[in-house]
């Protein structure tokens, strides 16, 4: 079985204690949380934020949209629970970034909205209809930056791509949102990826899965043989990847697919014609096309060095310290990240929402290690998938010295944190990196 991958990077297994928490992604999905009350921002995607269109004390129903579209890379947003809206307001963001807010109480009665009906025959929608479906869904990309997932197959289907990946390499610790979907609800996903495959008019769609995750691997080969007869025109394949940190960034899959170097601003619809989705969006999708149900609500994994992890499906708006009430364990923890444990966002204050591209909740108990001198041991050139010299980058934007790093190529640094992560001398080399290579970024496109 040919294993693919990129260079450098590491493995999570390496100076991580999983405790034997590594079982936690083959359990049953924890029932769906109920929360007391949801804020839902209008930025949860790439673009322009959604307009606020509900009032205060106005009922509300799942699947109803709360917030429209205002421009051309701008998506809607709905609500996960039924009540009433109590309030609308301005929201800062973890980024920085401020939109206007629906806080909504939940009666509990889940009650759903009139346009939520099970479609007969949903694998004969034709593309128009199913590209209308992704508009009014809401759907993003569930594992980056929340590119809106319409316009990304609009733009795949007008570049001619001929292969559409789903990405299930989930390779941060911890987080194993996505598996358990594989695990779980396979044919979801799979649906998902055929109706997108059929908007994008491509050929070719590829599974991409871990190593380590043997039994998915296995059942994906048994559900292609049932879903050819289902999608005829299109060849399934899996592609089994290593398990190697961080693989499942869309630049390191194209490079172990391809052995093409994916440039900074450059896409892989007009590199290698290829368009890449999320496991989590595919089961959106089949969702949207299958039951008219929007994006309201997504599985997170909770876990860490604190606790036996479990993955919980939760609405979207949720406040996490409603959430971790109900984990054993939580309490313990000295930090806790939202995101992936290395390239998550590390919180001041757990009342913030969930939002459509949150994976997981990490808890830390560690504390991080003290700051010491660089000792020039090299480990973070080593761990660097994008081949930067991080220490070098450091000492040099210590000094102010920006335009030397820019030569330096700081500009593809992808903000993944393994530097930081595997750096013995506890320096936060990432944060000071992926901002400066933000900067470059912008630079170049001005």
């Amino acid at each position: 079985m040919k294993k693919l991958s990129f260079k450098k990077g590491w493995f999570p297994m390496d100076g991580l204690a999983f405790d034997g928490k590594l079982d936690f992604p083959r359990e049953p999905v924890l029932e769906v949380f109920s929360p007391r009350e949801i804020l839902l921002p209008m930025l949860q995607h790439i673009g322009e934020p959604a307009e606020p269109i509900v009032k205060v004390g106005e009922k509300v129903t799942v699947g109803q949209m709360i917030g429209r579209s205002s421009g051309p890379l701008s998506v809607p947003v709905h609500t996960g629970i039924s009540g009433t809206v109590t309030g609308i307001k301005q929201y800062e963001l973890l980024n920085r970034k401020h939109c206007m807010a629906v806080e909504i109480t939940n009666d509990h009665k889940r009650t759903l909205h009139t346009s939520i009906q099970r479609r007969e025959k949903p694998e004969r929608l034709t593309p128009s209809v199913i590209s209308k479906l992704l508009d009014f869904s809401g759907i993003v990309g569930m594992g980056g930056e929340g590119y809106p997932t319409a316009k990304k197959c609009v733009r795949a289907y007008q570049e001619g791509v001929s292969t559409l990946i789903v990405n299930a390499c989930q390779s941060e610790p911890y987080l194993s949102g996505d598996i358990h979907l594989l695990r779980e609800q396979l044919d979801r996903v799979i649906r998902g990826a055929g109706a997108l495959s059929g908007l994008c008019k491509v050929s070719n769609v590829v599974f991409c899965v871990m190593d380590k995750w043997l039994i998915e691997l296995e059942a994906l080969r048994d559900a292609f043989a049932r879903f050819q007869t289902v999608y005829p025109d299109r060849k399934f394949i899996v592609r089994v990847m290593r398990s190697r940190f961080p693989q499942g960034y869309e630049r390191l899959l194209i490079k172990a697919l391809y052995n093409v170097e994916l440039p900074a601003g450059r896409r892989p619809e007009n590199t290698v014609g290829a368009v890449v989705f999320n496991v989590s969006t595919c089961a959106a999708v089949a969702d949207m096309v299958e039951r008219n149900m929007p994006l309201v609500q997504r599985i997170i994994s909770i876990s860490g060095d604190t606790t036996q992890g479990h993955n919980m499906l939760v609405p979207i708006g949720s406040y996490a310290d409603e959430i971790l009430a109900r984990v054993p364990g939580a309490a313990s923890a000295n930090r806790i990240v939202m995101g992936g444990a290395i390239t998550g966002a590390c919180l001041t204050n757990a009342h913030v929402p969930i939002i459509k591209t949150t994976q997981g909740l990490a808890l830390i108990r560690k504390s991080d290690p003290p700051k010491t001198p660089c000792v020039h041991c090299g480990a973070c050139i080593d761990a660097c998938p994008v081949g930067l010299q991080p220490y070098l980058c450091h000492r040099l934007l210590e000094v102010g010295d920006e335009k030397t790093v820019e030569e330096l190529g700081v500009a593809q640094c992808i903000s993944c944190g393994a530097c930081s992560f595997v750096c013995p001398a506890g320096k936060d080399l990432a944060f000071t990196i992926s901002r400066a290579g933000h900067r470059a970024r912008r630079r170049g496109r001005s």
